[in-house]
């Protein structure tokens, strides 16, 4: 499985896990997955899937996601809250989807972490690049406050920052 892959599983890991998402066969697409220390973090969120109902995945995503102002999945939300600057940004990101040719068909803000890596799983070398290095840190903070609630999603996005440093610090060392 390649990075892009990776990239659109996270996307719908991270997804509100409705009736569809439950039910979908992720663990042949775990299972594919050939970078061993990014498919451990992966595989430990894909047991903790497996092994409860829907209710409780439901009850533990809203838990780690809809109760605090600084763990949402929207990247700019916590750091900029309603300012003018996050209007501003958001906007960038999508004329940045327009330009790359991604309709959002979403309700969704353009900042919100599983359309961006929806996005960036679609996206040119250089645009994936660049969004993924452009959020790095956020994410990085929001899998420390995961981590720090031993919440499941914490795993999650270790091995999303797993791809993103393998995708934006491989150019940074070139």
């Amino acid at each position: 499985m390649d990075k892009k892959e990776l990239l659109k599983l996270i996307s719908i890991m991270l997804q509100y896990p409705d009736e569809e998402i439950y039910t979908m066969e992720l663990q042949q697409y775990i299972d594919a997955i050939e970078e061993t220390e990014i498919a451990n973090f992966i595989i430990d969120f894909g047991r903790y899937y497996k092994e409860n109902g829907l209710s409780v995945l439901q009850e533990n995503y809203v838990q780690a996601f809809d109760f605090n102002d600084k763990m949402n999945l929207y990247l700019t939300y916590s750091k900029l809250g309603d300012e003018k600057e996050r209007g501003q940004l958001l906007a960038e990101l999508k004329d940045i989807y327009k330009f790359a040719g991604f309709e959002l068909v979403s309700s969704e803000l353009p900042d919100y972490l599983p359309l961006l890596l929806e996005f960036v799983s679609h996206a040119d070398e250089n645009i994936r690049r660049d969004l993924l290095y452009r959020f790095r840190e956020t994410i990085i903070e929001m899998q420390k406050i995961l981590a720090d609630k031993k919440s499941p999603y914490a795993n999650l996005l270790q091995g999303l920052v797993l791809i993103i440093n393998s995708i934006t610090l491989k150019e940074v060392l070139l």
